[in-house]
């Protein structure tokens, strides 16, 4: 088991997150390596540094190399793409313990990756927790997607670390399930 050093993330780390968020993203990866999960989009470091300017990230290393980070954010509706957009445009239509999300103090948890030499180690849990305790106080619920061919993430989401499906959402032909989870 190895030994992750995990700290909040600041705007110094963006450069190395875009990095190794880029190898992760479907478009990257064949069949076979999507299968251990994979990002949706593509990242640059600008707007990782906004997003981590917004709500708390955390990143994890092990000696050195950047082994694994949450992203989260909460910007302008306006400083997404369109898919946010449109899950934006959802989120008043779907409830948690019988209220809208948008009833919450919300934001969204994701992009979230764990390099593929350290999975299996319970790195995403440690960051998963590192989040909740930042953001215990500041946020009632964080909000997810997660592509619904991505199998690997969803089985983590749902099952290790408790996010509950709220709703889906079709865009561009590609179907993804909505996650919220209780911060505190």
């Amino acid at each position: 088991m190895s030994e992750f050093t995990i700290r909040e993330a600041s705007a110094a780390d963006a450069p190395a997150l875009a990095e190794l968020a880029n190898q992760y993203t479907y478009q990257n990866l064949d069949e076979e390596a999507r299968q251990g999960g994979f990002l949706t989009g593509s990242f640059a470091a600008p707007a990782l540094g906004a997003m981590l300017a917004s709500v708390p990230g955390q990143v994890a290393y092990y000696q050195g190399e950047l082994a694994g980070f949450v992203i989260n954010s909460k910007l302008p509706a306006e400083r997404y793409p369109p898919f946010i957009q449109a899950i934006n445009a959802l989120l008043p239509n779907l409830l948690y313990q019988q209220r809208p999300v948008t009833d919450y103090s919300w934001f969204y948890y994701g992009p979230v990756l764990v390099r593929q030499e350290y999975r299996g180690q319970g790195l995403l849990q440690q960051l998963f927790a590192a989040t909740k305790q930042t953001l215990t106080g500041h946020f009632d619920l964080g909000v997810a997607f997660i592509a619904a061919e991505n199998a690997a993430s969803r089985w983590v989401h749902t099952q290790k670390l408790g996010l509950e499906v709220v709703g889906e959402i079709d865009f561009q032909g590609q179907a993804y399930d909505i996650l919220v989870f209780p911060v505190s």
